[in-house]
């Protein structure tokens, strides 16, 4: 194949018809042309990337887009031909991923399928470079094995140079694209080449075989594996992490065998535990017994354990092992490094649990870790947040060794970086307990009024300390909302109440609509209609103001909930934002009568519609919309619209959805008493989910939260699937 064939492949498209991630695909041709040129072939791969697979996403321009690539890098016209064969690998990727994604419109589907369709063509045009040496050419044969053809000119082309000698990458990579089509490899295997033999053995592996003798001779060439692993698969990072997402079965029993297991490997056991429930157990045991051990590294064990399931055996060992952590550290996020300590890491852990023992390990590194001052624990396998925040959120509650932690990294010496000083978060979780719990902290946050006045103040403010009124009367100097909000909290002056109106409210709306005394003040009920508005408000949280100034004015005058419904209609029909909270306020004001008849039979069919239409944004439908409707629906005594599968789809998606699974959670509770029909196809979707081996995403620690999901779902499914 020649350039003048590449560049009529390229032609024959109509890429102005087709679109990408960034609009139409009429800038498709120039970039596939620029990976010819040395000086544009970086730019190009980019912009290929960016646009045509952005984030694994397929699109229509992106089957022909593969195509021509496949054509310039087999005619040898590349000026970098490992990556734009990465390139190509990495949308075989794609397509296998969408491929095990449930598919529910039709759009999607053929997308998937065309990409599926294309790989055939793709794997022909790259297949001359099998021949060749080199990444591209290991590449050109595992493409063979992505496009799932046993095409005999492919065959013998993989067959040809898994024959060849000596053996290298390529040769490794032609057995495993054999095996994986299920061709006997024995004559390329008689001599005993240990890395094609490797390479075979993790083929079956990747395609599922848990047979005792490919487990083995994976334990037993280990360190092997570990080089011949990325030769034969693609995006391999490190083996016990590609294992443990190819088979996990396999992952379970091979990373529990291998004698001293390092860093990866107990990452890879972590992995089988979050991405499958059948194999956890073996998992879990092997991570406890590595725990127990006392050569074992704390700080790593307690990472790895607070992936799992809370059981008491785990919980135990987190205990213990931060009894044997006596300092903190430092982690880093690309170029941002933040203090760090694994006793509040496994004290976080113990609390979402449920176990009492985290106030220790707690408290033991506010008090021993100069660095207490700026922690931020571990809520995830992979995310951080400042350290009283984590707790606010989690709701933890006080105790006097907590308190006592807290007064001291309060009077440490401030970080260098200001970005990076976590008093104020501190602050906040001290204001959430009771004033007589933190009275002993009053000294210590008073002091920080001019380093974190606004969380200061708002804590003196919310124990109503009137000592401290003159001190924060100074620190209103600076004219903060909040620290005048705070002022007017403490003296109960409607002056100062009034003066707050005057400051920059900016993201402090929702503080001051929650804490105005007077709710009969005109200037404020003014306030509050000028928030209202006459349409529903572009951001999330202005519309958060929006219900809670629309339920305020109500509330002084039941006849503003009439002149205040068409923006709560419009709120409503958008489903973006607090869907829950706008349904709820409608739902009072139709109780309490104050909605006009018209109003009432609007709102009834805005409902309907919302449960078997879905609402979107750029991510797609928006589940928590149509699972809030259909709550509010039996909540009023109504029959669900739609058919039982489109009732399924709602429960479905809000259980599977991180954040709207409450809801689908409580939606599926109040399906019990549904129809026969109904309640028979929602039960059949949910026993799937809770009987398959993935588990549920989770906005937090899968393996936790997908364990507490099935503890509420299986009562709930028997409730359904009772006669």
């Amino acid at each position: 194949m020649n350039s003048v064939s590449w560049r009529t492949h390229l032609a024959d498209v109509d890429w102005p018809m087709l679109e990408h991630a960034y609009g139409d695909a009429s800038d498709v041709p120039g970039w596939i042309e620029g990976l010819a040129g040395a000086e544009t072939v970086e730019e190009s791969l980019h912009e290929l990337w960016a646009a045509v697979l952005h984030q694994g996403t397929l699109y229509d321009s992106t089957a022909p887009a593969m195509a021509s690539i496949a054509s310039l890098l087999g005619a040898r016209q590349t000026a970098d031909a490992e990556s734009t064969a990465w390139l190509l690998l990495m949308f075989a990727d794609a397509v296998r991923a969408c491929e095990h994604v449930e598919v529910d419109d039709a759009e999607t589907a053929a997308l998937v399928r065309s990409g599926r369709d294309s790989l055939i063509g793709i794997a022909a045009l790259v297949r001359p470079l099998i021949a060749d040496d080199g990444p591209e050419a290991a590449a050109a044969a595992l493409l063979q094995a992505a496009a799932r053809t046993a095409d005999s000119a492919a065959l013998d082309a993989l067959a040809a140079r898994a024959s060849a000698r000596p053996t290298g990458q390529v040769e490794q990579a032609c057995v495993a694209a054999l095996t994986t089509l299920g061709v006997d490899v024995s004559a390329a295997l008689a001599d005993g080449d240990p890395g094609l033999v490797m390479a075979a053995t993790l083929a079956r592996i990747a395609a599922g075989s848990t047979e005792t003798t490919d487990l083995d001779a994976l334990v037993a060439g280990w360190e092997l594996a570990v080089e011949v692993a990325p030769r034969i698969a693609f995006g391999v990072g490190n083996l016990p992490e590609w294992l443990s997402t190819v088979n996990p079965e396999a992952s379970a029993d091979v990373l529990a065998a291998l004698p001293t297991p390092d860093e990866a490997t107990i990452a890879g056991l972590v992995d089988v535990v979050i991405g499958s429930r059948s194999n956890a157990p073996a998992a879990v045991r092997r991570l406890l017994a590595l725990a127990a051990l006392p050569e074992a590294r704390p700080e790593a064990m307690m990472t790895a354990l607070r992936q799992c399931p809370p059981t008491p055996e785990v919980c135990d060992l987190l205990v213990a092992l931060a009894e044997r952590v006596t300092t903190g550290g430092t982690s880093a996020i690309g170029s941002s490094t933040f203090d760090v300590d694994a006793r509040a890491d496994s004290a976080f852990a113990l609390l979402r649990a449920g176990d009492g023992r985290w106030a220790r390990p707690m408290a033991q590194a506010l008090l021993t870790n100069p660095a207490a001052r700026g922690l931020m624990v571990a809520t995830s396998a992979s995310g951080r947040s400042a350290l009283g925040h984590a707790l606010v959120r989690e709701h933890a509650p006080s105790a006097t060794m907590l308190i006592a932690g807290i007064r001291q990294a309060l009077r440490q010496e401030p970080p260098v970086d200001p970005s990076r000083d976590g008093a104020g978060h501190l602050i906040e979780l001290l204001a959430s307990w009771p004033a007589e719990a933190t009275a002993g902290a009053l000294p210590e946050v008073r002091e920080l009024l001019t380093v974190a006045p606004k969380q200061a103040a708002d804590a003196l403010a919310t124990w109503g300390d009137t000592t401290s009124i003159d001190r924060v009367r100074e620190a209103t100097v600076t004219g903060d909302a909040t620290v005048l909000l705070a002022l007017a909290r403490l003296t109960k002056d409607p002056d100062d109440f009034r003066r707050v109106l005057d400051a920059d409210l900016e993201h402090k709306e929702s503080a001051v609509l929650a804490h105005w005394a007077d709710r009969a003040d005109p200037r404020f009920l003014d306030w509050c209609r000028s928030l209202v508005g006459t349409n529903a408000a572009t951001s999330d949280y202005q519309r958060d103001d929006q219900l809670t100034s629309l339920r305020i004015l109500a509330a002084f005058d039941s006849g503003e909930a009439a002149t205040g419904w068409p923006v709560l209609r419009s709120i409503i029909d958008a489903g973006r934002g607090p869907i829950e909270e706008a349904i709820g306020l409608a739902l009072d004001w139709r109780a309490q009568q104050w909605l006009p008849p018209e109003a009432h039979t609007d709102f009834e069919a805005l409902l309907a519609d919302l449960v078997v239409t879905d609402r979107k944004n750029y991510n797609g439908p928006l589940v928590k919309t149509s699972t809030a409707a259909a709550i509010a629906l039996l909540d009023l005594g109504l029959t669900l619209p739609g058919t039982p599968a489109r009732i399924v789809k709602v429960v479905a998606c809000a259980v599977t959805d991180r954040w709207a699974r409450e809801l689908g959670l409580r939606l599926t509770e109040r399906l019990a008493g549904a129809p026969e029909t109904v309640r028979r196809a929602v039960a059949k979707k949910l026993r799937s989910l809770v009987d398959r081996d993935e588990r549920f995403d989770s906005s937090g620690d899968i393996a936790v939260e997908d364990e507490r999901t099935l503890a509420r779902l299986r009562p709930l499914l028997q409730d359904l699937e009772a006669e």
